[in-house]
């Protein structure tokens, strides 16, 4: 968080006055139970306004209390340029600050980045204002000789014990204790990055979860912030609530820059050139203006904003499925469904050559429109993938379970019928529920992957597609993204799925059922 510059003639009487009544009595003119007054305090040029989404975030901040682990970890998705770092870095010296947290774990994709964060956490001990409240802090841990013991880019070590460690993802992992200690606090900041792979963002939540996790000590607290950047990240599983880990987070966001943007190209006279307007929209924080947004359109592109700032992390200008503005229903608001079908489209195997498996569930409504109820995309093993196609299928109601299979179908069959009656054995499915009917498809049987999602493309033109909220975004987002960048599994997924609800008639898939 940033503030516009004050005069500099009130700014330094502000300081001076600030400063004597630090010099009188540091901690009894600090407010320390004020987290906005003690920022404004300490921290002028750096805060100005606060948004609801930040205040959400002090809140839990300054409700952490040192021996004691939060209730949640607090899980929060800004745009870029909202603050998101600052708030991090003050959150850490705030803490530090009151002797609420000893240790702190600064994580991020790299380790240039996690130590400019220390480099910016240490410039901010620093202030002058701030040494003279809390001189212990603001000092560097010196030995017996009066060297310094801990004051470099990737680790902090104050005389009050304080201590601050960057971590970069894309380092080997160091012991993460000083001396007997064990972080209590770890901050995850941007962690995805737009180029990281599904088999990436795989490699980056195993080092989170076995060994960054794990290290924390038994009151640790754990403050994750990011845009979201790519639809299979690591924040990107938290906000569509696929994410085997930090479960009962606290999740704010995802938050976008501007609600309800709208952007068109006009032409302006004095620059003698087309530039984006903001037609529409509210900001979601005033030092992120419309007119700030609007600037960053102009300087990064739309396409760039759209994702760094409005989180839509898979458009693409000249996708098959670009422009599309998806309709979508609640699922208590959906009509009687007729007929509902799941479809999965596998990869061979989980390997690090393997694709992203997708499964799609659909169902065909009593008034001719289909409506997506599940959406779902990852790698995962042939095994893993049918056995959450049958928890799904029986969650949904639905009578087939479909296979988009270019070659081995009865493979396919076979391990379908195998895994279904393994399940029923362990009670993992009711034994009364009736096998959903095995279907197979191959690819080639209905032109290219091109032709086919173009065929899908104009349903949703025609409006025969609705999105169910819920899983809807995973589902937007690959569809978006098609034919520009993969994984296209989903996507595949969807077209059968589609297919199969509009063409049933038994005879256009070999079915083994």
């Amino acid at each position: 968080m940033h503030a516009t510059k004050s005069p500099p003639s009130l700014f330094n009487s502000a300081l001076s006055q600030l400063a004597d009544r630090l010099k009188q009595n540091p901690a009894a003119n600090a407010p320390e139970n004020d987290y906005e007054a003690w920022l404004r305090m300490f921290f002028p040029q750096h805060v100005t306004v606060f948004a609801p989404h930040h205040r959400e975030i002090w809140n839990w901040v300054t409700q952490i209390q040192a021996g004691e682990k939060p209730e949640q970890p607090l899980v929060a998705i800004l745009p870029r340029g909202g603050g998101k770092s600052s708030t991090a870095e003050l959150a850490t010296v705030y803490l530090g600050a009151l002797k609420r947290r000893k240790y702190v774990l600064y994580v991020r994709s790299t380790q240039e980045q996690a130590d400019n964060s220390v480099d910016n956490i240490a410039m901010l001990l620093e202030s002058p204002l701030f040494g003279k409240a809390y001189p212990e802090v603001a000092s560097r841990q010196v030995g017996k000789y009066g060297q310094a013991k801990g004051w470099r880019r990737n680790r902090l070590r104050t005389a009050s014990g304080f201590v601050v460690d960057a971590y970069g993802l894309d380092t080997a992992m160091r012991g993460v204790k000083v001396e007997q200690q064990r972080p209590d606090l770890i901050i995850l900041d941007d962690i995805d990055r737009q180029e990281d792979s599904i088999v990436t963002t795989q490699k980056k939540i195993k080092q989170i979860t076995t060994s960054i996790l794990p290290a924390g000590s038994s009151d640790y607290a754990v403050l994750a912030i990011q845009n979201l950047v790519i639809s299979h990240g690591f924040f990107a599983r938290m906000a569509h609530d696929t994410a085997d880990y930090l479960y009962g987070r606290k999740l704010i966001g995802p938050i976008p820059a501007v609600e309800n943007l709208a952007v068109d190209q006009v032409w302006d006279t004095n620059l003698n050139s087309y530039i984006y307007r903001i037609v529409n929209g509210t900001a979601t924080w005033e030092h992120q203006s419309l007119e700030v947004c609007e600037r960053q359109i102009n300087e990064w592109g739309l396409i760039s904003f759209m994702v760094e700032a409005q989180h839509d992390v898979d458009i693409t200008e000249n996708g098959t499925y670009a422009g599309i503005v998806f309709q979508r229903i609640r699922l208590d608001d959906c009509p009687e469904f007729k007929r509902i079908v799941c479809w999965v489209d596998p990869a061979v195997s989980d390997g690090d050559d393997g694709d992203a498996m997708g499964i799609q569930i659909d169902a065909m409504g009593v008034d001719g429109r289909i409506y997506r109820l599940y959406s779902w995309e990852d790698r995962t093993s042939p095994e893993a993938v049918i056995r959450r196609a049958i928890r799904q299928a029986f969650a949904y109601g639905a009578k087939e379970i479909g296979f988009e299979t270019d070659q081995g179908g009865v493979l396919w069959r076979n391990q379908y019928y195998r895994i279904f009656n393994e399940m029923q054995e362990s009670n993992e499915i009711p034994k009364s529920w009736n096998r959903p009917a095995f279907r197979a498809a191959k690819a080639g049987t209905i032109g290219s992957k091109r032709e086919r999602h173009n065929l899908q493309r104009t349903a949703y033109d025609q409006g025969q597609l609705v999105h169910v909220i819920g899983t809807h975004t995973i589902l937007e987002n690959a569809l978006k993204r098609f034919p520009q960048r993969k994984p296209f599994d989903l996507a595949d997924a969807s077209f059968w799925s589609w297919y199969s609800l509009q063409r049933f008639s038994g005879g256009w898939t070999k079915s083994y059922g």
